[in-house]
């Protein structure tokens, strides 16, 4: 946080944690706001200087803060074939796997649309703490433990939520962002449990994230064939 009390968030997307390719469009975002343990704020200003979309907001309150952001749909044209390469690719083998079973694969062209859900918290203030508040977002993880306690070499726990209910047997993933010059370190790949729960054994210190992706053909009258949700949370183990 900035000195004069402002934040300064910054939002990326890549599949090369916490690189950024591009920034996201601010008219993309279709909700950002700030969720402290009794009030809710909007972040309105959002900018995006080099390839990152920042986030900038001055709290009305001091205490901890979740910080939520949606992107919102965009839509791609498919084949069968590379659909079912894109979901491999992205880490949804076991919904390849599920839907092959069902019949439920497509066989020709397709349009998927996909939307994206970030969260972190941000201490503003000690207390009163905020880190279990949902934020409302279609797929989201909710910290069971405070994220802002994480030590290095223990377990934190999440519940993995879609359209506010828990959701099991999702595979998520669990990884630190490398150090300068170092390779990446292998990811952690977990499953929730019959209790929705992830639970995640951090090691280094250092940036880590939880993410997910929860893959679904649409509701009836949508404007594509699938549905591809993506959910991150962002904290840091000293």
């Amino acid at each position: 946080m900035a000195a004069d009390g402002e934040l300064a968030l910054r939002g990326h997307t890549s599949s090369a944690f916490p690189t950024s390719e591009s920034a996201v469009a601010p008219d993309r975002v279709t909700s950002a706001r700030i969720v402290g343990a009794t009030d809710e704020e909007t972040i309105s200003a959002l900018s995006t200087p080099d390839r990152s979309l920042v986030l900038g907001h001055r709290p009305r309150t001091a205490d901890q803060k979740i910080v939520a952001a949606s992107a919102g749909w965009r839509h791609f044209k498919d084949t069968a074939a590379s659909f079912r390469k894109y979901l491999v690719l992205e880490g949804a083998a076991d919904a390849l796997a599920r839907y092959d079973r069902a019949g439920q694969l497509p066989t020709g062209a397709i349009v998927r649309r996909y939307a994206k859900y970030a969260k972190t918290a941000v201490e503003v203030g000690e207390e009163p703490r905020a880190y279990q508040r949902e934020a409302g977002q279609p797929l989201e993880f909710v910290p069971l433990t405070d994220p802002s306690d994480v030590r290095s070499s223990s377990q934190r726990r999440f519940r993995l939520l879609f359209q506010g209910q828990p959701l099991a047997g999702a595979r998520v993933h669990a990884g630190i962002a490398p150090a300068r010059g170092k390779p990446a370190t292998a990811d952690l790949n977990l499953t929730t449990s019959d209790e929705r729960i992830a639970s995640v054994r951090v090691g280094p210190t250092g940036l880590w994230n939880v993410r997910t992706i929860h893959v679904l053909p649409v509701p009836a009258g949508a404007d594509a064939d699938w549905d591809v949700h993506w959910a991150t949370f962002v904290f840091a183990v000293e």
